[in-house]
């Protein structure tokens, strides 16, 4: 094959992505497999059908390991074992006794057998070992992710590690202060502006890119508003699967809904840019391109209580046929609910297109 051949090809990959259906499995809930309610925002696979996943309202910081095994034809989960949960021995926690570091994305290392755990309470990305202690590195975050950038609640969510390319990925969920403002009731008319910004396996930044989110609603908000970027997943070839995620919670709580977006962008044919580049300024040609691969939506009605909040996703099982899965979790709020009526913790299975 030549080198024409292989640029063509590559070229060519988001559409005919786009041009293969994505298969929506649809959502199960953990309860079917006796887990309990908990705040899931992040997982990633260890190997052999097991995952780490991360809980953003724990004692302390730290990780459950689960095992989820999928029917390798069909995709579907078949089975979910909760293995345990590893966490700092000695955590810093709030006056309500919830470790203060607000963890939210989890990746695996495997060229050390660590896990790496962002936190939102802190804008730092540190590395853990499987005994749930810290070993004390970290990834080195430039500065402009700092704490005393991010508008509240709106920090470092997404995380996700590939072995083939050896990168880390991460991104805030909303734009940072010094980018301009946040989508959301404040400022209806924003477009949120993200920096997708890549790490490798020295634990050092290496490349930083431009992404614009779509336009979220700009009337009509409920009582909780979130918009923005919960969670990134990183493939072999370099490219990425972006989540962007509306939750809109209505004032009466029926009628909520969360919608989804998913997706694919190629930092590999993107422009680079650094920390000084103004996002506001800068040329639309220069952030990535991205292509819709899937959206569903989850509501709140009467009549369908689908509601469910999707922080987590990762790579699945690869089937028999070549086709490759996605998992995604929702959190909960630990069961948050009155009545009859109680959130629920999803898992979510997705099959990509053999071609990618």
């Amino acid at each position: 094959m030549t080198r024409k051949t292989i640029l063509l090809l590559a070229l060519a990959a988001p559409a005919l992505l786009s041009a293969q259906q994505v298969a929506d499995l649809g959502q199960v809930s953990l309860s079917k497999w006796n887990i309990g309610s908990a705040q899931f925002s992040g997982i990633a696979p260890l190997g052999d059908n097991r995952y780490a996943m991360v809980s953003d309202k724990e004692p302390t910081d730290g990780f459950f390991t689960f095992r989820i095994d999928q029917n390798t034809t069909t995709g579907e989960v078949a089975s979910v074992y909760l293995e345990g949960f590893y966490g700092n021995a000695n955590p810093t926690v709030d006056s309500t006794g919830i470790s203060v570091r607000d963890c939210e994305g989890i990746a695996y290392f495997p060229t050390a057998g660590t896990i790496f755990i962002s936190g939102e309470g802190d804008q730092a990305i540190l590395e853990y070992g499987m005994d749930g202690q810290p070993t004390g590195r970290r990834l080195n975050v430039p500065a402009i992710f700092g704490v005393d950038n991010i508008v509240h609640n709106y920090g470092f969510e997404a995380l996700s590690y590939d072995a083939t390319t050896a990168r880390f990925w991460t991104t805030t969920e909303s734009t940072l202060k010094s980018d301009g403002n946040a989508a959301g009731p404040s400022h209806p008319e924003a477009q949120n502006l993200l920096r997708l910004q890549s790490f490798d396996n020295n634990l050092q930044p290496v490349a930083q890119y431009a992404y614009r989110m779509d336009h979220g609603k700009n009337s009509d908000y409920g009582k909780i508003y979130a918009y923005g970027v919960p969670e990134v997943t990183a493939l072999p070839d370099g490219r990425l699967l972006v989540l962007e995620r509306e939750a809109d919670v209505s004032n009466g709580y029926l009628s909520s809904e969360v919608n989804c977006k998913i997706f694919l962008v190629n930092p590999t044919q993107g422009w680079q840019i650094d920390s000084s580049t103004n996002l506001q300024q800068l040329d639309a040609n220069r952030f990535l391109v991205k292509t819709l691969i899937h959206s569903f939506t989850t509501k709140l009605t009467p009549f369908k209580q689908t509601f469910a909040n999707y922080e987590g996703m990762c790579l699945g099982a690869k089937l028999l046929d070549g086709s490759q899965t996605v998992l995604l979790v929702s959190d909960s709020q630990g069961g948050y609910g009155k009545g009859p009526v109680h959130l629920k913790d999803y898992i979510r299975v997705l099959i990509l297109p053999a071609v990618m």
